[in-house]
């Protein structure tokens, strides 16, 4: 039985807590001392015509309050709060406005869910939000911040991403101007109070409604539209998984661009329309015999092929880490649900390890008997999952007998690795590995801090899931892995 609980995705998990407050000064005790001469009690009575002054020129400044909204972003790295919008009226407008003008404070935390257990988080933060620029559009003022921060997920020590608790607080620095909506000026130095209810607006996972489904594996859907005949599945890394049962079934698509990449305006083009479920391993996918949980997946896989009238020829699976260790698994189990798949670094070195089983040779061969389409991609190294044991291992198996070509690929962006592409001659089989640093780290092209230009970013050289959801790796002929997969479905 499935439960819809939530059409429209709100990240924080926060109660609505008001945000921080205008200038105020210290009011004087003047009227509390007693006069013992003549001068001091008019002096005293100055002072405190001049504190009535001043207390009604402070409730005039904070006499009005604005809503700010909270919009995020679902970065390579995952969710941030990447810029704050306030909204002065519709026949206001605010002028004077510049990246110093406000104070952002923002505190993410998780203490009260983790609170009677053994686990720790280490993704909570207390900060000043870092304003990379301010923009003034009709009657909203718009703060950008540095997407390098700001995290909506907070890694624990569970070894899982949750949604934290968010709370963040605006202070005005310095006075701006006030105008009417035709320009005429209203106030020349004006301060006011700011609230924010904490929730984040995200447009790309507001496509997604949360399901919750009984004994079986919550996902989050999107839905697109009725006359769509394609589906495409995808199964999250380890760090994605639920965590204590809490059914949060959110962090899939905030944790990096797994879930909400499919549904994006680019892959939808290309797939000319497909339906996108995002699986959450209630636990983790290493699980996946244990729990049954390649046959729930089925089901549900099945149920949703059944519901939205989909091609049962059209459904493409794809999943990273982990999630490439559960795909590799559904396609020795359920091989006839799926047309073409993308493997990203498959965990299979250290799925016994972490309570699940590592794929036999035979069981990898099963994968080229079914005759499905695989492009695996990994790191030349990863620190986490041996490529040698993983990506390349399967491939070899698939690829036995068969002649594969080499295309080494230079990036048209300098600031991403560069990669090298090897492929049977009737591109049934690919794989793509990305140069890693000295470090062993992979290089990503990042505009983290909003001013239209690339920066070098450096992660763990097993984030090689990053490149496949921006349509990165290609083939000999120029195809990308989107493409490839699309063409599987659309021809």
């Amino acid at each position: 039985m499935k439960k819809t609980i939530s059409a429209m995705l709100v990240c924080a998990m926060a109660a609505s807590v008001l945000a921080g407050c205008g200038n105020g000064g210290q009011e004087t005790t003047a009227a509390q001392t007693q006069a013992e001469t003549e001068t001091q009690t008019k002096a005293q009575e100055t002072t405190e015509a001049e504190t009535e002054t001043e207390t009604e020129s402070e409730i005039k400044e904070s006499a009005d309050s604005y809503a700010c909204q909270l919009y995020g972003r679902v970065t390579d790295a995952g969710q941030v709060v990447s810029r704050m919008v306030i909204d002065f009226g519709d026949s206001k407008k605010a002028a004077n406005v510049d990246k110093d003008t406000f104070t952002v404070h923002a505190a993410a935390s998780t203490k009260e869910f983790l609170e009677g257990t053994e686990l720790e988080s280490y993704g909570d933060y207390d900060i000043d939000r870092a304003i990379v620029k301010a923009e003034t559009d009709g009657q909203k003022v718009i703060l950008y911040f540095d997407e390098s921060e700001g995290a909506t997920l907070a890694y624990t020590s569970g070894s899982r991403n949750y949604p934290a608790d968010l709370t963040y607080d605006i202070t005005q620095n310095k006075p701006i101007t006030l105008t009417a909506a035709d320009g005429t000026v209203l106030e020349e130095a004006y301060t006011a109070e700011y609230t924010c209810d904490n929730t984040v607006e995200d447009e790309e996972t507001a496509k997604f409604e949360s399901v919750l489904v009984e004994d079986g594996i919550n996902y989050q859907f999107y839905n697109a539209g009725a006359d769509v005949d394609k589906l495409i599945v995808w199964f999250h890394g380890n760090g994605e998984g639920d965590l204590l049962e809490s059914d949060n079934n959110v962090a899939q698509i905030l944790a990096n661009r797994g879930g909400v990449a499919w549904a994006s305006d680019e892959f939808q083009e290309i797939f000319s329309g497909a339906h996108v479920i995002a699986f959450q391993a209630p636990d983790t996918w290493y699980y996946a015999q244990r729990d049954g949980l390649l046959d729930k997946a089925a089901d549900e896989i099945k149920e949703a092929v059944e519901t939205y009238k989909v091609n049962p020829e059209k459904v493409v699976v794809a999943g990273c880490s982990a999630g490439g260790y559960m795909t590799s698994r559904m396609l020795i189990a359920h091989p006839e649900l799926f047309a073409a798949a993308v493997i990203n670094c498959p965990a299979y070195d250290v799925a016994s390890d972490r309570g699940g089983e590592t794929p036999t040779d035979e069981e990898l061969k099963a994968i080229k008997d079914c005759g499905v389409p695989v492009w695996l991609v990994q790191g030349a190294t990863d620190s986490v999952v041996v490529t040698d044991e993983c990506s390349k291992r399967l491939f070899n198996i698939l690829t036995e007998g068969q002649e594969v070509t080499e295309t080494a690929v230079k990036q048209e962006l300098e600031q991403n690795s560069d990669f090298t592409t090897y492929e049977t001659s009737d591109g049934k089989y690919k794989l793509s590995l990305y140069e890693t640093t000295e470090d062993d780290k992979l290089r990503f092209a990042e505009d983290y801090d909003q001013d239209g230009e690339m920066t070098e970013v450096q992660y763990s050289n097993h984030w090689s899931w990053i490149y496949t959801l921006n349509n990165n790796p290609q083939a000999a002929d120029g195809t990308h892995i989107v493409n490839w997969a699309a063409g599987f479905v659309t021809e």
